[in-house]
């Protein structure tokens, strides 16, 4: 490694660092909604609120990886820990974006049902029922068996 100026030339550019303390993020509906950015690991708030685990990047465009909602914040990364929270940092993860402005458990749903449908974070994508398995591809499964039997009956 090199020293001096040179060194310092050769150094790779730092990432874009914007002012992050806060965050908006538009929902499917058109409504922004404000974010108060902070570590992704760290000892978050034990208060009601809309989250998303985020990945920023180099250029400091925000990457929303996973949203949800809670009545504890803090309890509820804490539950994360072994599945959401570790699969968020290995897709890059590193801050957490909450929303604490929901006024009720309705309105918590609400937004983040909102947000959910106005992106695509990988890690909240689910298979559809018959591929899901247990007891919605049951149920789908029923649902097929059922189709099929009035298409017979309409058929014949």
């Amino acid at each position: 490694m090199s020293t001096g100026i040179f060194g310092l030339l050769m150094q790779p550019p730092a990432p874009y660092k914007a002012e992050t303390r806060f965050h908006k993020w538009q929902g499917v509906s058109g409504q922004w909604w404000l974010t108060i950015v902070e570590p992704l690991i760290a000892h978050h708030l034990e208060i009601p609120s809309v989250y998303v685990m985020v990945r920023r990047d180099w250029n400091g465009l925000a990457h929303p990886l996973y949203i949800g909602q809670t009545s504890d914040t803090g309890r509820r990364m804490d539950e994360h820990i072994q599945d959401k929270l570790r699969q968020a940092i290995a897709l890059g993860g590193n801050e957490l974006h909450c929303h604490f402005s929901a006024r009720s458990k309705q309105e918590r749903f609400a937004i983040e049902s909102d947000l959910r449908n106005g992106h695509n974070a990988p890690l909240n994508r689910q298979n559809s029922a018959p591929v899901f398995g247990g007891l919605f591809g049951l149920g789908a499964a029923q649902i097929e068996k059922r189709n099929q039997t009035l298409a017979g009956l309409l058929a014949g």
